[in-house]
């Protein structure tokens, strides 16, 4: 792993090290989220990679759900990240989340999105799997990261991982890519939007 990407690997773990010793992360996760695009300017469908982008197109959507999961919320932002198709990221400065592939859905009246990308790649010379990094946020929820975005056929997936995913249905974190009859991949997760939780970002 770069230098700059186990960097931003480990910084969930600092917020959460912080939380335990100062009590920051939590009050941050407490408080009322500000929004801060308007509710028309972020569509629910993005696509977040050009037609020239190397790579196997895939489409992921899903419905994001309160944490009950009953109930499909709209308005919720959500916000991914990924690397390109050699496993790299296209950034500057450490911040991954910054990467060149990245994109910002809001969920439509039904708690539904969608995002259009390719397939992302491992690091280069690692065992990770390949995956999918992303945020969620709304009124009332302080934005906060979700287990990331993998998928079911990467051989880098530990078998503790693939047990915890076991019984989660579409909710699970391990995602089934199959081909459409448009010669597309896709990808289903749902989500379920939670009020407290050490991943908060604070921001």
């Amino acid at each position: 792993m770069q230098k700059a990407d186990r960097a931003n690997f480990l910084k969930p773990a600092v917020v959460v090290a912080l939380s335990v010793t100062f009590g920051v992360s939590l009050l941050a996760c407490n408080r009322q989220a500000v929004a801060t695009n308007s509710q028309d300017s972020v569509p629910s469908t993005v696509k977040i990679v050009s037609e020239q982008e190397p790579g196997e197109p895939l489409i992921v959507s899903g419905t994001i759900y309160s944490p009950d999961g009953k109930q499909p919320l709209p308005g919720i932002t959500l916000y991914v990240y990924q690397t390109d198709a050699t496993g790299r990221y296209s950034t500057s400065g450490g911040d991954n989340r910054g990467t060149r592939i990245h994109g910002l859905m809001r969920t439509d009246g039904r708690g539904r999105y969608e995002f259009r990308t390719i397939k992302p790649a491992s690091y280069p010379s690692t065992r990770n799997p390949a995956h999918i990094h992303a945020y969620v946020s709304g009124p009332g929820y302080p934005e906060y990261w979700i287990d990331e975005y993998l998928f079911a056929d990467d051989p880098f997936i530990k078998d503790d991982a693939r047990e915890k995913a076991k019984g989660q249905g579409t909710f699970s974190p391990i995602l089934t890519v199959t081909r459409g009859s448009d010669g597309i991949l896709h990808a289903a997760r749902c989500i379920r939007i939670q009020r407290r939780t050490r991943n908060c970002t604070g921001r």
